[in-house]
């Protein structure tokens, strides 16, 4: 009774030709399904999904916090240096291409605009920057998966290719990287291929940002108009005027030139761009008394609208700053440095009264910094990005005229095998110590343009001894990067052109100690000779870059594994940058100056280094917080080795 309650549905179920039917169906819809979300897939941006074996998952998990780290530091680097990881030589070498906003030998932030030329660097370029730089830094990162090496033998199958996207709210990096993970007892055997991580940073909108604010100045000229303003207001920068006197009056331009900066340094910061986040009751310094921004002149003139939607930019933050950086200036007329007014006497009756004409005309060029700071909300973290550009005035009238393009030159879109096989021009590499000047050999050299890296093997003695490196054919590159490595010596890295035949470069590579030991420590600024360890939350980034030779280290504090600080083994004085976040914001840091000298490097095994702390503070105070380390820095110890 129960089987005809049930009916013919159940009857045709039992049927082994019916169930083999549906078994069928539900296979063709599962393959169906799975074709569909493969093709969904690929449309978001190959975000394949990867079934890894449990044992093997911790590698993967170290990888992708590998590419984490070195992405994000190559956004950070990005981010200071106006969209360049490596500034191409061609504007090293030439100084009115880049502000130096540290001594000779220091940080070089490249022009967006100088001297007429527009210089800004595409999306395209940036994006091959970074993956070229998460391609090149991750060995440092992963370091031969030492942290493994009790539990597993792993192999390095490919060199890992990476794949950057700038999308609307975050940056997407994968990356082909193929690893053989095999257990050390036999019982297991991994083969991982695809890694990724998403970046919660708005790299894309910051970014438009600023080429708008590049755009808008080109069109606007505001930061010109105001200085001219300045200059017209103070009543200390001679422009047109009449004065009563037969006395005639005398400028020196070099006052001038330094009344000016003052000017610019005190009031450009004041300017805001209008739909951005900014405090319109921040306190202003009035020789009349306390005043607010939305009750000064700034509110009427410093205001600068660069888009018609007020809330495009509301989450962000805009500044702009001059720091004394090099100025030029000329007046005419003048003569050797000095301003006269021209007398003018009455004649007949008047004879007695004298007045004093002048009208000066002056040609003046100085660096701006722009600061975009995008504030963290639920769905990203803040980021901030910076870039420089000169502001020109010729004969008292904005002039930005151009006249000329940087191109930014992408190599075609190969594979890394079809890009590194298609060689055309014999290059040149030498390596020697950059210490002692002698040739060696050994250096295991690679070449990196954009996201392609090319093995180049090893140097060695050519011409019967006489120098130490290799003469092969490379491909085709007009921003590249050779990079040498070997034991006993820090990584070298130098820029090459490939794009002419028959060129040769010297790869320096220097001797370097090794310090396993290391230590960040806090001091309050409000009370510097008292030192605090970092909080457990706190992370310090640490970069090392030689004044006057090329050299850089970089390292991490609390270290996550046994990564050395490497120190070059000979007399040297280093620019030195800490950060210290608490993985929201920077809360302490130190930009100053370290000097070792080769004696002291013998006898030391331990650094230390002193950061300064602003303690508790508002957003605001925070900025110029950041923005004045380098003065703030000068109340804690310099880094001290032991």
């Amino acid at each position: 009774m129960s089987i005809k309650k049930r009916g013919k549905f159940t009857a045709l179920i039992r049927s082994s030709k019916s169930q083999a039917a549906i078994f069928i169906i539900i296979a063709m819809v599962i393959l169906l399904s799975g074709v569909v979300y493969f093709l969904y897939q690929r449309q978001i941006f190959r975000d394949i999904v990867e079934v890894v074996q449990p044992e093997a998952l911790p590698v993967k998990v170290y990888i992708e916090d590998c590419i984490k780290s070195v992405a994000q530091d190559g956004l950070e680097r990005i981010g200071l240096g106006g969209g360049y990881i490596s500034v191409p030589e061609s504007i090293k070498s030439d100084q009115r291409a880049y502000l130096a906003a540290f001594p000779a030998g220091g940080f070089k932030m490249p022009y967006w605009w100088h001297d007429g030329i527009e210089a800004v660097p595409t999306e395209e370029f940036i994006n091959q920057q970074l993956a070229s730089h998460i391609e090149s830094e991750l060995k440092s990162c992963i370091s031969d998966f030492e942290p493994f090496s009790g539990r597993f033998e792993i192999n390095e199958l490919k060199k890992p290719v990476a794949a950057v996207k700038f999308n609307e709210n975050d940056v997407s990096v994968e990356l082909d990287y193929h690893v053989e993970v095999i257990g050390k007892e036999g019982n297991f055997k991994a083969l991982l291929e695809r890694f990724g991580y998403t970046l919660p940073i708005r790299f894309k909108k910051v970014y438009e940002a600023a080429k708008l604010i590049m755009e808008r100045e080109n069109k606007d000229y505001f930061i010109e108009r105001k200085a001219i303003d300045l200059m017209s207001m103070d009543v200390d920068i001679p422009t047109t005027d009449v004065e009563a006197g037969c006395s005639p009056k005398t400028w020196q331009l070099s006052s001038i030139k330094e009344k000016l900066k003052n000017l610019l340094r005190i009031n450009l910061p004041y300017i805001r761009v209008k739909g951005t986040d900014y405090n319109p009751n921040l306190y202003v310094p009035n020789p009349a008394g306390r005043s607010v921004y939305s009750d000064t002149y700034f509110q009427q003139h410093y205001i600068w609208e660069i888009d018609k939607d007020p809330g495009k930019y509301s989450n962000m933050k805009v500044s702009f700053a001059y720091e004394g950086w090099p100025m030029s200036i000329y007046a005419r007329p003048s003569e050797n440095g000095i301003l006269r007014s021209n007398a003018q006497k009455g004649t007949d009756k008047l004879s007695f009264f004298c007045l004093q004409i002048w009208h000066f005309t002056y040609d003046i060029n100085f660096p701006v910094v722009a600061s975009i700071f995008d504030q963290e909300t639920e769905s990203n973290k803040p980021y901030q990005f910076s870039f420089a550009f000169r502001a020109s005035i010729d004969h008292n009238q904005p002039n930005r005229l151009k006249s000329g393009a940087t191109l930014f030159d992408i190599p075609p879109d190969l594979s890394q095998d079809d890009y590194c096989s298609n060689v055309q021009n014999e290059v040149t590499i030498f390596t020697v110590d950059n210490s002692t000047g002698d040739d060696i050999k050994g250096v295991n050299l690679t070449f990196v343009c954009g996201r392609y890296y090319c093995g180049m093997g090893q140097s060695d003695w050519l011409s019967l001894g006489a120098a130490a490196g290799i003469t092969r054919l490379f491909p085709y590159c007009v921003y590249g990067v050779i990079k040498g490595e070997k034991g006993g010596f820090g990584d070298a890295a130098s820029f090459i052109q490939t794009d002419v035949d028959g060129r040769s470069y010297v790869l320096a590579l220097n001797p370097v100690k090794e310090f396993n030991n290391y230590m960040v420590v806090k001091h309050l600024l409000s009370n510097p000779s008292v030192s605090s360890s970092l909080a457990p939350n706190e992370k310090a980034s640490i970069s090392i870059k030689g004044k006057d030779f090329g050299f850089e280290s970089f390292a991490a504090y609390p270290q996550e594994s046994q990564f050395p600080l490497k120190i070059a083994d000979r007399d040297a004085s280093y620019d030195v940058e800490i950060y210290v976040t608490d993985e929201e914001s920077i809360v302490a840091g130190y930009i100053g100056e370290l000097k070792a000298s080769k004696s002291a490097l013998l006898n030391a095994n331990e650094i230390v280094f002193h950061v300064v702390e602003q303690g508790p503070a508002s957003e605001d105070e925070m900025l110029l917080f950041v923005s004045g380390l380098s003065s703030y820095s000068k109340n804690v110890p310099a880094p001290e080795l032991k």
